[in-house]
């Protein structure tokens, strides 16, 4: 309904023309009933009318236009807001992503996002070192969460057998009807199959949390065919847009999220070379912010499943810029938050052991001397 108010205060805004004396000259055919109404407007009315209409709708809603006379800036370009500071928009460098859904921060109520994730030990770094990708030799070299470039990680030990190809759908599997890895060795993954197959293979067939409510990837090895199933996710209430601030610097891309982003959502990226494009060219998937980054694993070379930060995606020879962003959905997350819970006890057989439960003077416990 807010989208649908902007778009009829835009219009009103639009149809105004210039006040001269007090009457309205209006564009189109002078000859409509249209333009002999608006004839006979004054300008007093105008300015009420002006008055009644909030200023901060006119310079948020607005679609971004990615105007080419500034080359460093990008926009998300659908349903795009600049920031608002005294009244007035922001600087053209900045652009944002507003959010697709009313219950942004209230899908999850009462706790934080990623009090069920730990960024350090999670199932979607377990889907990564399920592809062969050696997470251990990673940290054993004491550079986990740093920035490392592609071309320097290849000689780390640290990278799969799967190399990037669209010969696999990310869903093979064995006869045991586990991710079948050599399969992807044998075809490769690109983005939208390395995330098709930590949702919908790994997480399903290897962690046990059920996603068949989600819709998949028409084409599964296809980003644009992975956003619009991620959009029907949307739709259906399983997840919702986060919204984020991304402004373009030689250093790389200085990002904002509006919120806190789950662990496990999908962070949608664009071709930076194509002005105006709003299809998906890159699918990623987060897992957290550590030392300044924001962190995603992907596969986007023929590294095959590895990490990247978001800052760092404007570089390369194929440059992105970050589209969408869709929340971890409900039942990936709770059934996450499930398996974390502490189990509940008994407060009245607490009563009744308590003395027994009770450490004697004489026990000894390890690491106590």
């Amino acid at each position: 309904m807010r989208n649908k108010n902007l778009i009829l205060v835009s219009s009103i805004a639009l149809s105004l023309a210039i006040t001269v004396g007090g009457v309205i000259i209006s564009g189109g055919n002078k000859n409509s009933k249209h333009n002999k109404d608006t004839a006979n407007v004054s300008g007093n009315d105008i300015s009420s009318l002006l008055s009644s209409i909030n200023t901060e709708n006119l310079t948020s809603g607005v679609i971004s236009s990615e105007d080419s006379s500034s080359e460093n800036e990008t926009s998300s370009n659908t349903e795009t807001s600049s920031k608002v500071e005294s009244g007035k928009p922001s600087t053209s460098d900045t652009t944002s992503s507003s959010t697709d859904n009313p219950i942004t921060n209230t899908l999850f109520p009462g706790y934080k996002y990623n009090s069920v994730f730990d960024i350090e030990d999670n199932v979607f770094l377990d889907a990564l070192r399920y592809t062969g990708y050696n997470l251990e030799k990673h940290r054993k070299d004491g550079k986990m969460w740093q920035y490392i470039l592609s071309a320097d990680k290849k000689w780390r030990g640290w990278l799969s057998n799967i190399t990037y190809g669209g010969g696999s759908s990310g869903l093979e599997t064995t006869a045991d009807g586990l991710p079948n890895i050599k399969a992807f060795e044998r075809g490769g993954l690109v983005c939208a199959s390395f995330a098709t197959y930590v949702y919908f293979n790994y997480l399903p067939n290897i962690a046990k949390i059920d996603t068949s409510c989600l819709d998949k990837a028409e084409k599964t090895w296809n980003a644009q065919s992975f956003y619009l199933a991620a959009q029907k996710w949307l739709a259906k209430g399983y997840t919702y847009n986060i919204g984020f601030t991304a402004k373009n610097r030689a250093d790389g891309i200085e990002f904002h999220p509006d919120e806190e982003i789950p662990i496990g959502s999908i962070i949608v990226f664009r071709d930076l070379a194509s002005p105006g494009k709003t299809e998906a060219d890159h699918i990623t998937i987060y897992v957290g912010k550590k030392n300044g980054y924001h962190w995603v694993i992907q596969t986007g070379n023929k590294n095959g499943p590895e990490f990247c930060a978001v800052e760092r995606f404007k570089f390369g020879p194929d440059p992105q810029w970050p589209l969408k962003i869709f929340a971890t959905p409900t039942c990936i997350y709770d059934a996450v938050g499930e398996a974390n819970k502490t189990p509940e006890v008994d407060s009245s057989a607490d009563l009744v052991t308590s003395e027994v439960a009770s450490k004697p003077e004489d026990t000894e416990v390890p690491g106590e001397q």
